[in-house]
């Protein structure tokens, strides 16, 4: 038994023993454990177990999500006096082939990374600065964690993640979870002895940004530093939840969350082997970052071994477990949000019985223990919180008034119209569903995804009556080199022709761009 737990439990035991003790003793007993705990190192307060067998057995209800909605935004720079809570830094989609056939090593001499060293690369305060600058602080009276969406996406994949440790840290302030950003040293380890071939590969993924969004590509040095993040509000089961997350692009009329889109790059897939790895492992990723946020769609640039793009795919978000649901025991959307509830639900829970700024490291370490996230006192956490914002939770009232952030101009990016009215906001959503776009209804928007996402979002199997609409204007799959698809049709012509009899209009689906399947995959 650890230390805490064998103290906590004789601490327990004494006060049922001696119910008399008057209030005065039990607070002098508090802060004298208070202070034997800051004198002690780290400790163990609890763990939970969430693997997906564990999960996926669960019967009780499905977890809800609600529908994200913007309340701040985040231009920022690597000159962190000129960042500004606008959407200055957000960029314009070129079209719907943008960064095909670019050369993603261009520009890589001059390339401007952050400092991979940084142990904290994303603090909280500009979370509460982009709050404060949209005039939305009443979001911060019921809210029940505070994060960035890196955090998020780690507990949604966390069931099926058998390799990558990660690692966070938090604090209890009034009855709100803030929950700071840290990377492992593990992490840091693999980014700081990766040679100069894996050092290109990672830029090219900044160097589609660049050549999806520019209109005069390479022109200038790509820098990382230079991008836009949006706070949304969303609700996870009975949480509250403040993200804030980096957005690469927005693709319609109004810049807002509705048009917003992912950028990916992956390297083209030439064997079904590729594929299926692909749809368990990638697209889970994927869907994470995009479904938490709120974001419908992403394109990827396919790109072959030399860094040239060969081909570029515009996916749906909410598309993406159906692809992977024809594997046995592949990740689901349900599991997902249920081990991120069942973390952020026992960690609430554990720090709801400690003495205030008492701060937890939350740990996973899947190579040592499978499965396992524990959460450990640690008293060598720095405080991450900005002073103003830990007072505005506390009170639950207006900012201290000698500590507001600064407050900027609203800005529209280049080449959007400003808007003359707030985007309109909807009912609360299912777990997957996610606004329409303006002037269409949910309903609308749903079945425009086709009919394999109407089965996923009822809970039936897609797998059971569609394997249509697999091929697209290259003859290959998503992702799949159009060559390499020329010379291994065997399988997949089988797969084509059975699913026939499910689609009505195949000439018609044969003629939207981008189609979103995989070879062999649900639609």
């Amino acid at each position: 038994m650890h230390e805490f737990e064998r103290e906590t439990r004789d601490a327990s035991q004494s006060s049922t023993e001696n119910p008399s003790r008057s209030p005065r003793t039990r607070r002098s007993a508090k802060c004298a454990r208070k202070s034997s705990q800051e004198d002690a190192g780290p400790s163990l307060l609890g763990f939970c177990t969430v693997d997906a067998k564990t999960l996926g057995a669960s019967t009780a209800s499905a977890v809800k999500y609600e529908e994200p909605l913007e309340c701040g935004q985040v231009s920022k720079r690597r000159d962190e006096r000129l960042t500004t809570y606008d959407a200055s830094n957000l960029r314009r989609l070129r079209g719907p082939n943008a960064g095909a056939g670019a050369d993603l090593n261009r520009g890589f001499g001059t390339f401007k990374d952050r400092d991979r060293r940084e142990i904290y690369p994303a603090p909280v305060n500009d979370i509460f600065g982009a709050i404060e600058a949209s005039g939305q602080t009443k979001v911060l009276e019921d809210v029940d964690v505070v994060t960035w969406r890196g955090n998020v996406s780690k507990l949604l994949t966390t069931a099926w993640n058998k390799s990558d440790s990660w690692t966070m840290e938090a604090e209890l302030v009034n009855k709100t979870i803030v929950l700071n950003v840290k990377e492992t040293e593990e992490g840091m380890r693999k980014v700081l002895v990766r040679d100069e071939c894996e050092e290109r590969m990672c830029y090219w993924g900044y160097a589609f940004e660049e050549a999806a969004c520019s209109e005069k590509p390479f022109e200038e040095p790509v820098d990382c530093m230079e991008n836009f993040c949006c706070v949304i509000k969303t609700k996870l089961g009975d949480l509250n939840i403040l993200m804030c997350g980096e957005v690469d692009c927005f693709d319609g009329g109004d810049a807002e969350l509705a048009n917003f889109v992912e950028l990916k790059t992956s390297r083209v897939m030439t064997n079904e082997r590729e594929v299926k790895r692909f749809e368990r492992e990638k697209l889970l990723k994927w869907w994470a970052q995009s479904f938490a946020m709120g974001v419908r769609r992403i394109m990827v640039g396919f790109r072959d071994d030399r860094g040239r793009v060969v081909k570029t795919q515009m996916l749906e978000t909410l598309k993406l477990p159906g692809y992977v649901a024809k594997h046995p025991n592949a990740w689901n959307s349900k599991d997902a949000l249920r081990c991120a509830l069942v973390v952020l639900t026992k960690l609430k829970e554990l720090l709801s019985h400690e003495p205030s700024g008492v701060r937890v490291r939350v740990e996973y370490e899947p190579k040592k223990v499978a499965h396992r996230v524990n959460f450990i006192r640690d008293n060598s956490i720095p405080d991450f919180i900005p002073e103003g914002a830990r007072a505005k939770l506390m009170s639950g009232g207006s900012w201290p008034q000698n500590d507001l952030p600064a407050r900027a101009m609203t800005k529209t990016p280049a080449g959007s119209e400003a808007r003359d009215a707030a985007p309109e906001l909807s009912e609360t959503a299912s777990a997957m569903s996610i606004r329409a776009s303006a002037g269409t209804n949910r309903l609308e928007y749903i079945r425009s995804l086709g009919p394999a996402a109407l089965l996923y979002m009822q809970g039936k199997d897609p797998r059971r009556s569609l394997r249509g609409r697999i091929d697209d204007d290259t003859m290959g799959g998503i992702g799949i080199d159009p060559s390499a698809w020329m010379q291994n049709t065997h399988g997949v012509v089988s797969i084509s022709r059975a699913a026939s009899s499910g689609v009505k209009d195949r000439k018609r689906a044969a003629e939207e761009e981008n189609d979103n399947t995989f070879d062999g995959g649900a639609n």
